[in-house]
């Protein structure tokens, strides 16, 4: 990932694995609180059944004789395990006796005997453990043998019976393993699509804000380096203008000498490169005023061929070699015939600049043909990129030749992108640069 885009990376899915966590976080609080009133709800229930038996109780003491089959009375009413008389039962005395372990004795002084009420009929098994406590200081009697003061989630809850006032307390704890595992999927689930959508959304967002960032300052940086056009025109005019000149004085020598048959070459010379002189014009002419260009189907192989022409004084003063492998000749790319013109007479003119005065010089131009588009690889026999030309060769006015403007391949890489192709430079393994166009082929 490229430098640039790590801090919103990081900033980016830091708040979705936050917010990931919240909603986690909640979806785990939600199902808590459903238990806890789930269980809140079943100690409700626990009240009201005991309650009503508390009232069984108040009900049906006044009505016993102590006399009654047990038995069959237990059938209907469970918790009264045992009825015994009693003698001398003072009327004031008190109505409620605890015997153990939630059990306790409910006594009729009027007609001389007790019952034995067990309040554990009345519990119904469930989640909740409970306890009774007969007087508000003592310990609570437990009615069921998980109660907890230490629980999580307590409830109390006093009976209003008039002889049985007592107090009913309940404790659960939460049941991890009862936890649903398909609501935190779920939840997981859709903020890995909204992350993953998001981010494929702020990406293509970044992008384009980069896009226009880069477009701004490239019209900034034109307007700002008019200077700068300025000078790629001297530099680029100069080379043509210096062929005219020789071109002149030889025809002027084969005039002088009489070589009257070798005029038309050196004629010819002159004006292919008064022809690329005004090319030029014309294009640095749209490059200021910003005139759209219209691409076309364009020949490499035919530009490299008329390039080859103009620079053959070059390429014969420094005894240069060109080897031609175009394995493409008839490829066509999308682009300009001038602008790629350019291109290639810069890269060869780069070439032969740096192997002058090398004993074996030579420049050889290949091609690889795929689906959509074209691979030009020109390499050379000569030192090669140093490893701040690689960083550095298209910047503006970086040269590694004292003599040169160093404008050169930056102008390279302007027309390149302009025709919506690449330039990748290299080093080859052997010794020497290698320059690999790339080209979008025409239909």
């Amino acid at each position: 990932m490229p430098q640039t885009h790590r801090p919103w990376f990081k900033r980016y899915w830091l708040i979705w694995f936050l917010l990931t966590m919240v909603t986690l976080g909640g979806v785990f609080t939600h199902q808590i609180l459903q238990q806890q009133r789930e269980r809140e709800t079943q100690f409700h229930q626990q009240f009201n059944r005991i309650a009503a038996y508390l009232t069984q109780n108040e009900t049906l003491l006044p009505l016993l004789t102590g006399d009654e089959n047990l038995v069959e009375l237990r059938k209907k009413f469970p918790q009264i395990v045992q009825l015994e008389h009693t003698q001398n039962r003072s009327l004031t005395g008190p109505r409620f006796e605890e015997s153990d372990q939630g059990r306790y004795w409910l006594y009729n002084p009027y007609r001389q005997f007790r019952m034995l009420v067990d309040l554990h009929f009345a519990v119904k098994p469930s989640e909740v453990a409970l306890a009774l406590s007969f007087h508000l200081q003592a310990q609570p009697a437990i009615l069921t043998p998980t109660y907890s003061e230490k629980a999580r989630w307590l409830w109390q809850r006093p009976f209003i019976n008039l002889y049985q006032p007592f107090l009913i307390k309940g404790s659960a704890n939460p049941d991890w393993r009862a936890l649903h595992a398909a609501p935190f999927l779920l939840a997981f689930l859709l903020w890995l699509v909204i992350g993953l959508l998001g981010w494929g959304f702020v990406r293509h967002w970044q992008q384009n804000r980069e896009m226009r960032l880069r477009a701004d300052y490239f019209q900034r940086t034109r307007r700002e380096a008019l200077g700068e056009f300025t000078a790629g025109i001297i530099h680029e005019i100069n080379q043509p203008l210096t062929a005219i000149n020789t071109w002149l004085h030889s025809s002027q020598l084969l005039i002088s000498q009489g070589k009257h048959q070798n005029l038309p070459q050196a004629l010819n010379a002159i004006s292919l490169q008064t022809e690329r002189l005004a090319g030029l014009l014309q294009r640095f002419r749209d490059i200021v005023s910003e005139r759209p260009v219209a691409l076309t189907a364009v020949s490499p192989e035919a530009v490299w061929r008329r390039v080859t022409v103009l620079l053959q004084q070059e390429l014969d003063t420094g005894d240069v070699q060109v080897r031609q492998q175009f394995r493409h000749e008839h490829a066509r790319v999308i682009g300009d015939e001038q602008w790629l013109e350019q291109v290639f007479h810069n890269l060869l003119q780069n070439a032969i600049h740096m192997q002058q005065g090398q004993s074996d010089a030579w420049v050889n131009v290949t091609s690889e043909l795929f689906a959509h588009e074209i691979k030009i690889i020109i390499s050379d026999n000569g030192p090669g990129f140093s490893a701040e030309g690689l960083a550095q060769a298209c910047m503006p006015f970086y040269s590694s030749r004292p003599e040169s403007m160093g404008l050169g391949m930056t102008l390279v890489e302007s027309l390149m992108l302009r025709m919506n192709g690449q330039l990748r430079l290299a080093n080859r393994a052997e010794g020497g640069a290698e320059i690999t166009l790339i080209l979008p082929l025409a239909e």
